[in-house]
């Protein structure tokens, strides 16, 4: 037990508080619990007393119920084991649940009834006196119980015995705690495939969630005093196979939905609020969360949970995660006006070709085999990233009809380039970055501009622009010599704009270099793997840090280069469904014919299949000793930037590398 405690210990070092507008969720490493336990069901954990208490079921058609007391969160002495609860058997998971300072572990027994054992504040559980929930109708529940606290009164969901219906029934208790009888009903005009999850808005509406129609995540609120539900509202087009698990945070309206993937995907996604950044509606969790069950979630304060899990190894798995607002992340994780570190203390989340998140015009020589498919890098626009917690952007600014554009090319020069497209319009970048800064006055916005061509893109407009854009105000002036030497606190509220030109010296514009050593003011140290191999991509960055010991300088920021490109053959014919009018119907019908057999993919396609290893590579070098605190990295940058690396971001910053 003295191990699962400091397991909450080690969590509960992890998170911070943060504001109550947040919109991400940030999780922590999962570690296993209740030793070499296993089950076939999800488990069930809940906070008493300020002890946290997790059940589950061992394997089996009739397991037994299973019951560990994980501790305080910051006690290191409990002796606590698991404990079997005699007489106690189900085929579903049991719910564990604190009311009215008792505790209750409820489970389905083989006859289909709801039973518990009670524990009173001062008090054990008393193992012996198993109680049963009389209900006024006849018939059996399965499938699985939710229960959430609604003022005086439990509102308790489960399923019957059939294909299709959703039961409720809201509980009572006598002086000591006993469950008095109940009437359940059945959820109007509605089915489901499974048992719902269930979560208290206030003492008067709960929201009731379930894998409803097409396997789509439904929700309904109900009014116990009215005794009456909403409508059923789809919530997005997210689907799921098993019951989405829904839960409130800061003591407000706001909720947030953790649930396993569809069919044959056993990762774990969320949704938090109303509006979200994700095209798909929803973030996945890095893919060492994996499960085929629901997941259990437990209050630790307004900000923070414990989510508990069955891993597909069929272990327990606990893993703690915190709210926070990725437009605000620096400020509420590193506070930078109070800090005295570096950006070579941290780790920020950046964004390769930046601005390549629409396909504005082609260009270049062989402009006709250029498409999104071969352009495009990123799926939300710098303004979408900025907000989604993304602090590093690489640009390549161009001019396309008189206008400056991010752009993707072959070669600096678009009239030299065999082909390129251009992106975003950056007077808007230039305008997001200042009203960005003006919102957010402890952000920081690190910027690489690169790919230079004078006579398409005179280096003084760019720079007039940007500052007009921009805003002195908001722009880094560099007075030192590296940015090593220069204080989280002096960047706060600034975007450092740093041009890849050796030998510029307007200090408004600082340079950077990537080089093994340089005397720029940024020197980003990387390795770029030029592949569309997932080996090689790995191979290539393991070995970069392995190389890196003890050869960095003041002014190195290491950068963690995480790309799948396309191959040299690939790119001009990666579109499946692309066809060009300008191009000769034979040639088209090669392209296609070609993409089928190698099964060619998108620059997208490739970053999404890639950014699924990232955590667990980067994770597994850290274990191992190739990442260290003398070679961490200090932006993780990427195609498809989003809300997802922020989280991994964070998660890495809270972690012993950075601390």
């Amino acid at each position: 037990m003295t191990k699962i405690v400091h397991i909450l210990l080690f969590l509960s070092t992890l998170l911070l508080p943060v504001a109550a507008d947040s919109q991400g969720l940030s999780f922590t490493y999962p570690l296993t619990i209740a030793g070499q336990a296993q089950t076939d069901r999800e488990p069930s954990i809940t906070r008493y007393n300020d002890h946290f208490f997790i059940a589950w079921k061992t394997t089996g058609s009739s397991g037994n119920i299973m019951l560990l007391n994980l501790g305080k969160q910051y006690d290191t002495g409990s002796t606590a084991a698991v404990v079997g609860i005699p007489g106690a058997q189900s085929a579903f998971a049991p719910v564990i649940r604190a009311f009215n300072n008792h505790l209750y572990l409820f489970w389905i027994s083989p006859k289909g009834k709801i039973q518990y054992i009670l524990r009173n504040k001062d008090e054990d559980f008393d193992l012996a006196a198993i109680q049963e929930i009389g209900f006024t109708e006849p018939g059996r529940v399965s499938l699985g119980i939710s229960v959430a606290e609604m003022g005086n009164r439990l509102l308790l969901a489960t399923h019957a015995d059939n294909k299709e219906t959703i039961l409720y029934t809201l509980l009572t208790t006598d002086a000591t705690g006993l469950i008095q009888p109940a009437s359940l009903q059945k959820l109007p005009e509605e089915k489901s495939k499974n048992y719902p999850h269930v979560t208290a808005i206030n003492k008067e509406v709960a929201r009731l969630c379930w894998q409803g129609k097409n396997d789509q995540l439904y929700f309904a609120d109900f009014d116990s005093d009215k005794n009456s539900w909403t409508a059923a509202t789809p919530k997005g087009n997210s689907q799921t196979q098993v019951s989405p698990v829904v839960h409130q945070v800061y003591n407000s309206d706001q909720l947030f939905y953790i649930w396993r993937g569809y069919k044959k995907d056993n990762r774990l996604y969320y949704k938090m609020g109303a509006g979200f950044e994700s095209p798909r509606g929803h973030t996945e969790l890095p893919p060492y969360f994996t499960t085929d069950l629901p997941v259990s979630v437990s209050k630790v304060d307004d900000n923070d949970f414990l989510m508990a899990y069955t891993g597909t190894d069929r272990r327990l798995y606990l893993s703690k995660f915190s709210a926070y607002q990725p437009a605000k992340w620096m400020e509420q994780v590193i506070q930078p006006l109070k800090s005295n570190k570096t950006l070579k203390d941290i780790v920020i989340p950046g964004s390769h070709d930046a601005g390549m998140s629409i396909l504005t015009a082609t260009g270049g020589q062989q402009k006709g085999t250029i498409n999104e498919c071969n352009t495009l890098t990123q799926q939300l626009n710098i303004e979408k990233q900025l907000n989604a917690g993304i602090r590093m952007f690489d640009f390549r600014i161009g001019t396309y009809n008189g206008m400056l554009y991010t752009k993707h090319s072959s070669s600096d020069c678009m009239t030299e380039a065999l082909g390129g497209g251009y992106g975003e319009r950056l007077q808007p970048i230039g305008l997001a970055i200042r009203k960005f800064l003006q919102s957010n006055p402890q952000e920081i916005v690190l910027a690489s501009f690169s790919h230079f061509c004078e006579q398409e893109t005179p280096l003084q407009r760019l720079k007039d622009s940007l500052i007009n854009w921009v805003g002195m105000d908001h722009l880094y002036t560099a007075n030192k010599t590296s940015i090593g030497d220069v204080p989280l606190q002096e960047l706060a509220g600034k975007a450092v704009l740093s041009f890849e030109i050796p030998g510029h010296t307007d200090n408004r514009f600082p340079t950077c270099a990537i080089a093994d050593t340089s005397t720029a003011f940024i020197n980003f140290r990387r390795a770029y793997a030029a592949t569309n191999k997932m080996s090689e991509l790995i191979d290539k960055e393991k070995n970069f840090f392995i190389s890196l010991n003890n050869t960095l300088n003041p002014n190195d920021l290491v950068r963690l280069d995480w790309q799948l490109t396309q191959g040299a053959d690939e790119a001009p014919v990666i579109c499946n469904e692309f066809e060009d009018e300008k191009i000769n119907p034979l040639v088209n019908g090669v392209m296609l014919l070609a993409n089928v057999i190698r099964k060619n993919k998108s620059i997208i396609g490739h970053s999404l299949d890639g950014n699924k290893l990232l955590p667990v590579k980067l994770n597994e070098w850290i274990k191992d000793g190739i990442i260290h605190t003398k070679n961490k990295p200090n932006i993780v940058y990427v195609d498809v930037a989003g809300i997802w690396i922020t989280d991994y971001c964070i998660d890495l910053i809270r972690g012993e590398l950075y601390r």
